[in-house]
């Protein structure tokens, strides 16, 4: 499976929640997400490990999680 079709689902699942994803940042135990929220806010979104190591669901529930507790 390609890398751009593999991160397409975890780009739809921010996109159910609103949000649109800026930028990923890849990192050797974990990745970050840069989102913009619908009042215009960037927030940096740090996940627990890489997200092709996360269901979907998972991932946006972590997401949720994030969110909530930023503010």
């Amino acid at each position: 499976m390609p890398v751009s079709r593999k991160y397409t689902a975890y780009r739809k699942a921010l996109e159910q929640l609103k949000l649109r994803q800026l930028d990923v940042f890849r990192y050797k135990d974990h990745d970050e997400i840069r989102v913009l929220t619908p009042d215009n806010k960037v927030v940096l979104i740090k996940l627990p490990r890489h997200r092709d190591e996360m269901t979907v669901e998972e991932f946006m529930e972590y997401v949720r999680k994030s969110l909530e507790e930023s503010g």
